[in-house]
């Protein structure tokens, strides 16, 4: 083994005290590869986070000859060279003249003759791949491996850390925002709990038409914040929805774009952004603010659309009384097509009754589902309702 034993140990304690005294993982990564460099007296190492779920190279750390052959492939031509599904690690011994390496700068993949890649697992879609390269044809020894192996882990570990830290501080901001927004609601009995409803109906909804739990996560918590514009209406304005004049009716419809100018700062609230920009916008194109229409309306929208609409009927407003059930999902039916996304609608229908917990179903309640579900493929004549 080139270097020794106690240059190893020495790093591999350093980067264990970086890693528990909460040093940027960063920082790890880059005294990782550097170290890997010099101990091995290789050419160059380089330390790639992949999001397979995106597809993506995430971030990259380096050190040594700046190998433009390896160093500046995207992500599929990174994983079709390091593919794990062929061996938990990956040696490829003339990089000079195998295909998999492209030639991105003839010179350089001259120089570079043997290359070693391994895996490392981070957290859910995110992984790590590590790759040490040589100038001439080297295969690394049982004892390179484990180093190699052991400073790649610490890699990862140091990475899960951080990973988790960033969840917990975005949970404690986003609680923030929604615990804001639902301090707004509480200043209406009526409104009071509506968010948090229409982040429960939204959430069944998706999982009916089968999204996958991020995009479900994230609805739930555009329902929770869907009406965070609001913030910036007079509560005067708000005490009298229902019976404003014009100008004060486009005065509240511009809360969409109020929340979203709110929320824009907040980056880690970025996917949400458009839940709360465009929740008014209707199927058939006379909603607001952008007044779009059908498909161009994002499906996450049209999912919030649905609730929000429907858990105002339920719930009811000072300038209209609340429906039972029937007649909410008579109107929900009669929207279908018009206001609603019709397939939205019948997902709603769908859900309801696996949901017992959230919708007491009588017998002609589900009788009604049963029958307006088949009706939704013939939109009806239809006088709108505005949910403000």
């Amino acid at each position: 083994m080139t270097g020794d034993y106690s240059a190893f140990f020495k790093v591999f304690t350093e980067v264990s005290k970086a890693i528990h005294s909460g040093e940027k993982s960063s920082d790890i990564l880059e005294t990782i590869v550097t170290q890997i460099k010099e101990i091995l007296n290789a050419k160059g190492c380089i330390f790639w986070i992949t999001d397979h779920s995106k597809k993506m190279i995430t971030s990259k750390y380096s050190d040594g000859f700046s190998y433009r052959s390896l160093d500046e492939v995207g992500y599929d031509a990174l994983v079709t060279i390091f593919d794990r599904n062929c061996s938990p690690s990956v040696f490829i011994e003339d990089a000079r003249h195998d295909h998999r390496i492209p030639d991105l700068e003839r010179f350089g993949k001259r120089r570079v003759g043997s290359i070693t890649g391994l895996f490392f697992d981070i957290s859910g879609p995110c992984s790590g791949i590590l790759a040490v390269y040589f100038h001439d044809n080297r295969q690394l020894s049982t004892s390179e491996m484990e180093l190699v192996t052991a400073l790649g882990e610490q890699g990862a570990i140091a990475l899960r850390r951080a990973i988790v830290n960033d969840e917990k501080m975005m949970s404690n901001l986003r609680q923030m925002v929604e615990g804001l927004a639902l301090a707004l609601e509480a200043k209406d009995e009526k409104t009071h709990g509506h968010s948090v409803k229409v982040a429960q109906y939204t959430k069944i909804v998706a999982e009916e038409m089968g999204l996958p739990e991020s995009e479900v996560e994230t609805l739930y918590h555009g329902g929770l914040l869907h009406d965070i514009g609001k913030i910036g209406m007079e509560d005067d304005i708000l005490r009298r929805l229902g019976i404003l004049s014009r100008k004060e009716m486009d005065i509240v419809k511009l809360h969409p774009e109020v929340g979203a100018r709110i929320t824009r700062p907040l980056l880690f609230l970025s996917d949400i952004e458009p839940l709360i920009l465009h929740h008014h916008e209707r199927f058939d194109g006379t909603g607001y603010p952008d007044g779009l229409k059908g498909k161009n309306i994002p499906l996450g929208v049209r999912i919030l659309t649905v609730c929000d609409a429907f858990e105002t009927m339920l719930a009811g407003r000072k300038y209209f009384a609340k429906m039972n059930l029937e007649d909410a999902i008579l109107n929900m039916q009669n929207g279908a097509g018009h206001q609603f996304d019709p397939e939205v609608v019948k997902a709603l229908f769908s859900a309801l009754p696996k949901r017992p917990e959230l919708f007491e179903l009588s017998y002609a309640a589900q009788r009604c589902i049963s029958n307006h579900s088949k009706k939704i493929s013939r939109p009806a004549a239809f006088e709108s309702t505005v949910f403000i």
